[in-house]
Formats: C-alpha cells, structure tokens, sequence
C-alpha cells in the first residue's frame, strides 16, 4: 500500500486540477480523485476498489492496458451532461516509480464538433459541385450526337449548360465571399456608411427583377440620416441577399415592403440602432425550419432553391457580417402568409 504522505501529496495535486482526475494503485483501488470526477461520474471514488467504483468497461480495459503495457493509454469516452451527449479523451498515464495510474477526462467536445463542421462542409461543396459538373459533362457528351441533326436542342442543351455553369460559379463566389467574411468577422468596420444610400443602390438594382416577376417593392424610411460605423460593401452583400431572397422565394406577383427604422436603446445591443426589415408577402416557412435558416447549405425546399440559383450560404454570409457589425439578423415567418427578415445595425451614437 502507497506511503500516506505521498498520497497526501496527490490529493493536494489533483485538487488544484480543473480536469476530472482519478489516482488508482496497483490494487486496483481509487487513492483520489478531484470534485471534477465526482460530479462528471457522479460518484466519490476514494479507497474504493476500481472496478466496483467506476462501472464502466472502457475505463476498466484502459487502466487495465496502462498497467499491463506500464505505459500510456487513450480512448474516447462519451456522457451525456445536462441532456447534452459530450465526448470526453480518456488518458491513463503508469507512472512506474508510483507505480498508479492516473486516469485524466479531457472534454473535446467542441473539437469534435468542429472536426464534424468541417467534414460535412467539405462534403456539401464537393456534392454542390458535382452535380452541376456532372449534368454538364453529360449534355456536352450528348451535344456531340446531336449537334449536327438538331441545332434546335444543341441550343436548349446549350442553355442547361450555361444555367449550371452560372450556379457553379454563384456558389465559387459565395464560398470565397463566405470566407473573407469570417477572416474579417473580428476587425469592427472604421468606415462611416449611410444605409439609406445603400439600400437605393440595392433596390435600384434589383426593382428590374422583381418587375420581370411582376413583384412590387414598397419602400418606406421613418429614420433620418441613418449613419453607422459599417464595411460599404457587406452591407449591400446584406441587402440584397435578403431581397433577393425575398424576390425568389416569394413567388411571382409576390409583395414586398422594405422598411428602414430608429429604434431607440436596443435591449440586446444596449445602444440605439437601425432595423431594416424585408417582408414578403409568400408562402411562408414552418417553424421548425427557422432555428437552421443560417446554417451553411440548409434549404427548407432544395428542389426549389436549386431551381432558383441558390447556394444555401446566402443567410450564413449575413448572419457573419452582422455579427462583425455587432448587430443582428432577426427571421419571422406565419406559414401561409409570408416572412419577415430584418436585421439590426447599432448606431454610430451610444
């Protein structure tokens, strides 16, 4: 049995550790553990024997393998925290001159999840790609048969072509805009901006298109000299994403009404600020879909909004910049009768 002024000398060591620690010995007892162990397996370990202690077949193999290897062992453990299911790095280290193990839960949650960001964007892009190229290759294949015998379909061949090649290069444009978004997302804008002058940019650009779809826009301002601190540019990225947006999922003889006011002393920004606000007039989504409406490539209706251009990053690019303007992207939306996306600038003035 371990000398109690050394395991004096543990206990005071892992008590200072914020990682749940369990300390076993070559008995196969728990000679310490912290409160981070306690509260993460729910139970206190001291001079109980390890295996009645702990319940948990993974945990027992490690420190089983620690000690017959006299090395180093890890695997991933999983407990659901809160309702919450986290993944924990279980490391039990031998220490032949103590002859123990100490068995540390390190949580990489969050690295998990990131590493699963990551490979599921991967996956979206490569699919997104790939289906545009592989309808492309296709019809150039056909184009070869036919191009002779009928110049009338080569030419319908020809437009897919160009539709799809447009959609490729829209969602190019929208990654690479998506990731200087997020490079930039930390550095506030220096730039004093008007957003009234910005929104007749936007809407003078886009009245044409919804016109060809016999959509009206309505503009009504109540704020005066709307000045912010901004990035010009990302806010016309703002802008006309939302009204676009508007534009092609409303639906053809679609309303909408574009609206610019103060507000005063925001309860989240805690400051006065400016809300734009794009209702339309359409077919509304359901509330399920709302909480994932930023999300990178969500789509309520993929069918449609591959039919419409869309890349499924426009929402995420402005939930980002807004967020480097310390403002916020507000959605509501009655199913049956239209949504309303509205975003939240503070004021250059607290």
């Amino acid at each position: 049995m371990m000398n109690m002024d050394y395991i004096s000398v543990i206990d005071n060591f892992v008590e200072t550790v914020s990682t749940p620690i369990i300390v076993i010995d070559d008995r196969s007892y728990v000679i310490s553990s912290n409160k981070a162990a306690v509260d993460l397996l729910g139970s206190d370990f001291k001079d109980r024997h390890f295996y009645v202690a702990i319940r948990q077949p993974l945990i027992i193999n490690l420190v089983e393998n620690a000690f017959t290897a006299k090395g180093n062992e890890k695997e991933n453990f999983y407990k659901t925290v809160s309702g919450v299911e986290r993944t924990y790095e279980v490391t039990a280290e031998y220490s032949s001159e103590l002859k123990i193990v100490s068995l540390s839960f390190y949580d990489t949650t969050d690295a998990v999840q990131a590493n699963q960001m990551r490979r599921d964007f991967v996956a979206n892009v490569s699919h997104e790609l790939k289906s545009p190229l592989t309808s492309i290759l296709g019809f150039i294949e056909t184009l070869s048969g036919v191009i002779k015998s009928n110049p009338l379909k080569a030419n319908e061949f020809l437009r897919v072509m160009e539709r799809e090649s447009l959609r490729m290069s829209s969602l190019i444009d929208d990654l690479l805009g998506l990731s200087r978004v997020e490079a930039a997302e930390k550095q506030l804008p220096t730039e004093q901006v008007n957003l009234s002058e910005i929104m007749r940019e936007v809407l003078e650009i886009l009245t044409p298109t919804a016109a060809k779809r016999n959509i009206s826009i309505k503009y009504v301002q109540d704020a005066s000299d709307p000045l912010i601190m901004g990035d010009y540019s990302q806010i016309v990225q703002v802008f006309t994403n939302l009204l676009q947006n508007a534009i092609k999922y409303g639906g053809d003889g679609n309303k909408i009404k574009v609206t610019m006011n103060s507000i005063e002393y925001h309860k989240v920004l805690l400051k006065n600020g400016y809300k734009v606000s794009f209702e339309d007039t359409g077919i509304g989504i359901e509330e399920h879909h709302l909480a994932r409406l930023t999300e990178r490539f969500y789509r309520v209706d993929d069918h449609r909004s591959r039919n419409e251009g869309g890349t499924g990053l426009g929402l995420s690019i402005v939930k980002h910049i807004m967020a480097r303007h310390n403002g916020r992207l507000l959605i509501e939306s009655d199913p049956g009768s239209g949504s309303v996306f509205s975003v939240i600038f503070p004021d250059r003035i607290n």
